[in-house]
C-alpha cells in the first residue's frame, strides 16, 4: 500500500478551492479578467484546476512566490505580467 503524501494532497485541494473562488468571482461579474500569481508548482496545479471559463479570462501569469515582497514590487510584477 502506498503512503499518502498529505502535503501534495493539501496543495491540490488548495488549488481546487482557489479555482472555485476564481470561477465564482468571474461569474459574479465583479471581475472580468485575472492575473494568476503563484509559485511554479502551485501555478501548475491551478492551471489544471481552472474551469475553461476561467482559463479564457486569464490575461497574465507569473510563476513567482511574492508573499514576502513589498506591495510596490508586487504591483511592478503585475504590470509586467500583462
Amino acid at each position: 500500500m502506498e503512503m499518502t503524501d498529505w502535503h501534495e494532497f493539501e496543495e491540490k485541494r488548495f488549488a481546487r478551492q482557489v479555482a472555485a473562488a476564481a470561477e465564482r468571482l468571474l461569474r459574479s461579474e465583479h471581475a472580468t479578467s485575472l492575473i494568476v500569481v503563484a509559485p511554479p508548482r502551485t501555478l501548475a496545479e491551478l492551471r489544471s484546476a481552472f474551469h475553461a471559463d476561467v482559463r479564457c479570462r486569464i490575461v497574465g501569469e507569473l510563476d513567482k512566490d511574492l508573499t514576502k515582497h513589498p506591495v510596490a514590487e508586487i504591483e511592478k510584477h503585475l504590470r509586467d505580467a500583462v
